[in-house]
């Protein structure tokens, strides 16, 4: 709990010192080209909006906010920040739910099949497609699904979105396409480590063991080895939960997805510095906080670290 607060601190300062190290002017961006803005007027919008004040003034006054609730306004709007991701979250944890089910889904079955014949037909061909998802950007795979989904087959809409609660259907027929950008990029990294982890465990003592009583070896396979290798497999959805969060950024505003990413992309052309730093700083949050349930999980799956933590306690 200590080190997830620590990265959390830690991540809010990397954020905000390296926002304020960035070229551009929000006050000047949010004018824009009006006309009769002096340097009197800058200057007043510039304290308004606490610009003016020292770096480490600016910094705790925000983080006291955020840990209120508070995240402060928008430069560019003037809309309260909180606000602002209340209406975008909803999106992002979506899209973020299912791409990580369809990581899921396409890695784990690929894993235990290369796992009961490494070195296969199938082993090579799964190894070199993770290579491809992990090498591929995600914005250039979104546009091809785009063009071969949308436009050439019609058969998917090409951008947009819709409340669930409006529309189930049509809701996820806009969330198939994104989702599975993501989980073509993430699921080469479960399906790598879950691999590995499989062939470890195929070679244990106590799947011979097993195997020597006569457990039929569907059981084996599933009850036995893969129980006990999607335990330090866990780790590894703490990692794609970071890596699906981060990909939406650039995915929502691909298929124009009104979602954190989408927000953080317009935010960083207005150079709205409260609202992208909030954005930033919550995914993180999340990033960390998924981190911290995955630690927790391990004692519940595993009886051997509960056993041990209490020995120590």
């Amino acid at each position: 709990m200590a080190t997830s607060i620590l990265m959390l601190v830690a991540a809010s300062v990397l954020v905000f010192a390296v926002l304020r190290l960035l070229p551009g002017d929000p006050v000047i961006t949010r004018l824009g080209a009006t006309a009769g803005a002096n340097p009197e007027l800058l200057d007043r919008l510039r304290r308004d909006a606490g610009l003016e004040d020292s770096i480490l003034s600016q910094y705790f006054s925000w983080i006291g906010g955020a840990l209120t609730g508070d995240f402060g306004q928008s430069y560019f709007s003037q809309f309260s920040v909180t606000e602002l991701i209340s209406r975008r979250i909803g999106p992002t944890l979506e899209l973020t739910f299912i791409a990580i089910l369809f990581s899921l889904l396409i890695a784990v079955p690929a894993a235990v099949k290369c796992s009961l014949n490494p070195g296969g037909a199938f082993d090579r061909f799964a190894t070199g497609l993770s290579t491809a998802g992990m090498a591929l950007p995600q914005f250039l795979l979104g546009v091809l699904l785009i063009m071969v989904f949308a436009v050439q087959l019609r058969v998917l809409p090409a951008r947009g979105y819709v409340p669930f609660a409006d529309d189930p259907v049509g809701n996820l027929e806009r969330m198939v396409m994104p989702a599975l950008t993501l989980a073509f990029a993430a699921s080469p990294l479960v399906l790598r480590f879950l691999r590995a982890s499989m062939i470890e465990a195929l070679a244990s003592s106590y799947v011979r063991t097993a195997e020597g009583k006569g457990v039929p070896r569907r059981r084996v396979v599933i009850g036995h080895a893969l129980r006990n290798a999607l335990i330090p497999g866990l780790t590894m959805l703490g990692m794609i939960v970071g890596y699906t969060l981060g990909g939406a950024v650039i995915i929502e505003y691909v298929f124009g997805i009104p979602g954190l990413g989408s927000l953080a992309v317009e935010s960083v052309f207005k150079r709205d510095y409260a609202v992208l730093q909030s954005v930033v700083l919550l995914i993180s949050a999340l990033f960390i906080f998924t981190t911290l349930v995955v630690d927790l999980l391990y004692g519940v799956l595993d009886p051997r670290l509960r056993v041990g933590g209490g020995s120590r306690g």
